[in-house]
């Protein structure tokens, strides 16, 4: 008698944990609802979903660009950008790093430290692609002083238009959608591109920039917990979006079905 009454009143309490968390989901749903919220979870997956245009066309954007042949002049030059694009990064992370408070979580610094440890290698690779083109070594600070000198369009540079360094979810944001972006440009590259020693020193920085966008949508996934938030992370992808694909365009080509796509799903 006594073991059917205790398990009488544990099936009780089971169902009433369960009648509990039941209604803790409805509330949470309703309150998304009410408030034009999606989860946290949903509203990145939305992000994700909604880079794919920009990725698809900056990608027909750099495979036409590579199949017109530029001569070595153009190429070297175009891989110059690259180099001290990575860089940038590099230096820009490094510099959010060093600023970040005390009591970050140690996985983030983990997580932020290899993407600068990356970015340092992808600088080194493409400056390996440059002397493996023109056969003979590059000179670095001469290369970014040109470039400071006649500056051209680069994805790092909205690090700083964005005051990523202060803004956790700008820092966030620019990884899910420019790294995302880089992951997918690197992969075109390394398709494209015929020279064995470039192509898979291309596909391995593809790999890493694929990762730094991990990073950044499990970092904003900690952000976006209220509508505020989410309708100002909308605002600065929706800006990033637009700036990537133009630097697209300047640094490669300017494809009339890339166009078309972003077109479509931007209203450009």
């Amino acid at each position: 008698m006594y073991k059917y009454i205790y398990n009488f009143y544990e099936v009780r309490i089971f169902f009433s944990i369960s009648e509990i968390n039941t209604s803790s989901d409805y509330l949470i749903a309703t309150t998304l609802k009410e408030n034009n919220m999606k989860s946290n979870k949903e509203f990145v997956a939305s992000i994700v979903e909604g880079n794919q245009a920009l990725f698809k066309a900056s990608q027909l954007n750099v495979a036409e660009y590579f199949n017109n042949m530029p001569d070595e002049d153009a190429l070297v030059e175009h891989f110059v950008g690259r180099m001290v694009n990575e860089r940038m990064n590099m230096v820009e992370i490094s510099n959010n790093i060093a600023s970040m408070p005390a009591d970050s979580d140690p996985i983030e610094l983990q997580n932020l430290t290899k993407q600068a440890n990356d970015e340092a290698i992808h600088f080194r690779l493409v400056k390996e692609v440059i002397e493996h083109i023109k056969g003979e070594e590059v000179d670095v600070a001469k290369a970014i002083a040109d470039e400071e000198a006649k500056p051209t369009a680069k994805g790092a540079s909205l690090l700083e238009k964005y005051d990523a360094d202060s803004d956790p979810a700008a820092l966030a944001a620019y990884q899910l959608v420019a790294e995302g972006r880089a992951e997918a440009v690197w992969n075109t590259m390394a398709d494209v591109i015929e020279d064995e020693f470039i192509s898979t020193r291309y596909a391995k920085i593809a790999k890493d920039e694929g990762f730094h966008s991990t990073i950044g949508a499990m970092k904003l996934e900690t952000l976006v917990g209220d509508a505020e938030t989410q309708a100002r992370v909308e605002e600065l992808v929706s800006n990033m979006r637009k700036d990537l694909y133009e630097i697209s365009c300047k640094n490669t080509s300017h494809n009339a079905e890339g166009q078309k796509l972003v077109s479509e799903a931007y209203g450009w």
